[in-house]
């Protein structure tokens, strides 16, 4: 395979995200996979030439690449965004897309799509000019956060104590004329000097770390003297962090989460996030995972435009959303809206286990419970597992092995009746066998391959 790492600037290794470009093309020689990395400013586009590609990089013809990864990030600018567009309308596959990476660059424009999307965020007000300490204090409370809508690594953030500090720096920025364009944000205190990095990759979160500040500072950055180690994601987080990458169109993110009392909130998410602390406290090969997912999907193509999971469900238990509303319409009590979704989920479930039950020949194609099936299955088909999870499977495989061992061997040294004994020896090896047999396709052959080896 062919590839192209779009990167703003050149190698130099004074520049903080310059390692994690050489990373990628480590990885990119490791896969065998062939990786440029490419000044997009460096490109000439002709539009509405004869030849429909029509792409010269310093002067010279190049040849249409496999995909395209943009690790420009928050830097990204317009030549970065046309390349990206003229890319995209000629069929390369792109890691991320230009209107996800241009969205998630500006922060208020992905906080306002995550919120609409129902996704739980700080609160957040536009800065303006004249800024009005009143409004801030009455919707957000100090201290408050000030952040500039276009930043990195923690860059452009700093927290106001009282308005009395507010009212300073609101002074300092109309005097000396200041032209970034900033928001103001409610502070997570539950969540000072503290927050998880998931990354998402593909739509499945493949590794995470909790960010710690050691100086007390309410920013947890790594990159600014923060403490990283693994994290593993509570469920309701790691679907959190899907979401938020599914809503704002991310193949490959970082979400950061914040800590609030009663859960959690989406702090922002990054185009071309920065990986050399997660590596540092996962161990994960961060560029060799996102390199496999791409080589796994490309050749991957959905039948049919897949559904997102939960409109597909909502077909397949309630015929769509104005079913759904309909129900609404005709309960007007929570007690009776209750047992009427409860009806439709049993139905529903019934009629599901009635499809696995029944032959082939006696199913019918066009229902709506098959067709439901059939749009859920298509909907998780396309996102394709990675195989980077072997070594901790390996390590779980071999912990578990080791305490039935001991387990079958303790009724015996016990001195127990033999017949006990021997019961209780069965019951604890069937446990690592349960283990094999339900693990996911490839695994146990990954595993004794590499135990093998």
């Amino acid at each position: 395979m062919q590839g192209w790492l779009l990167f703003q600037h050149a190698l130099d290794p004074s520049l903080p995200e310059v390692p994690e470009v050489l990373r990628f093309q480590e990885a990119a020689i490791a896969q065998h996979i062939d990786l440029e990395v490419l000044q997009p400013q460096r490109f000439d586009l002709v539009v509405g030439a004869a030849d429909d590609w029509a792409v010269t990089y310093k002067g010279r013809p190049v040849e249409r690449p496999d995909f395209v990864i943009c690790r420009t990030g928050a830097e990204t600018d317009y030549t970065t965004l046309a390349l990206l567009r003229h890319l995209e309308r000629r069929g390369v596959r792109l890691v991320n897309g230009p209107a996800a990476i241009e969205r998630v660059a500006d922060k208020l424009h992905s906080l306002q799509s995550l919120s609409r999307a129902g996704l739980p965020i700080p609160r957040t007000i536009l800065g303006k000019f004249p800024l009005d300490a009143a409004l801030v204090e009455r919707e957000l409370g100090f201290p408050v956060i000030v952040k500039t809508l276009k930043g990195t690594r923690g860059a452009g953030v700093l927290k106001c104590e009282n308005r009395s500090q507010f009212e300073d720096l609101a002074g300092l920025l109309e005097s000396a004329h200041a032209q970034a364009d900033f928001v103001l944000q409610h502070y997570i205190r539950a969540s000072h000097g503290r927050d998880v990095r998931v990354l998402v990759v593909g739509g499945r979160v493949v590794a995470a770390m909790e960010r710690r500040s050691l100086t007390g500072n309410f920013k947890s950055n790594v990159s600014l003297g923060g403490a990283a180690v693994a994290y593993n994601p509570p469920l309701d987080m790691a679907e959190l962090a899907i979401r938020a990458a599914e809503t704002l169109d991310l193949d490959v993110t970082g979400i950061d989460i914040l800590f609030d009392e009663d859960g959690y909130r989406i702090c922002e998410a990054n185009s071309a996030p920065g990986f050399q602390g997660l590596e540092r406290a996962t161990g994960l090969d961060v560029p060799g995972a996102i390199l496999q997912w791409i080589v796994a999907t490309q050749d991957y193509v959905p039948p049919v435009p897949a559904l997102p999971e939960g409109d597909a469900l909502m077909d397949l238990v309630f015929g769509g959303r104005g079913g759904l509303r309909a129900i609404g319409d005709r309960n007007t009590d929570a007690r009776g809206f209750a047992s009427a979704v409860g009806l439709r989920l049993i139905a529903a479930g019934a009629n599901c286990l009635a499809r696995a039950a029944l032959p082939a020949v006696l199913v019918d194609r066009r229902g709506r419970t098959d067709l439901g099936l059939k749009a859920l299955f298509d909907g998780t088909a396309t996102r394709i597992p990675l195989g980077f999870d072997d070594i901790e499977a390996e390590r779980i495989l071999i912990v578990l092995l080791a305490v039935s061992i001991w387990a079958a061997i303790i009724p015996w040294l016990a001195g127990a009746d033999a017949a006990i004994s021997g019961i209780l020896s069965v019951i604890a090896l069937l446990f690592p066998i349960a283990y094999l047999l339900t693990a996911p396709a490839g695994r146990v052959r990954n595993i004794v391959a590499r135990l093998r080896r």
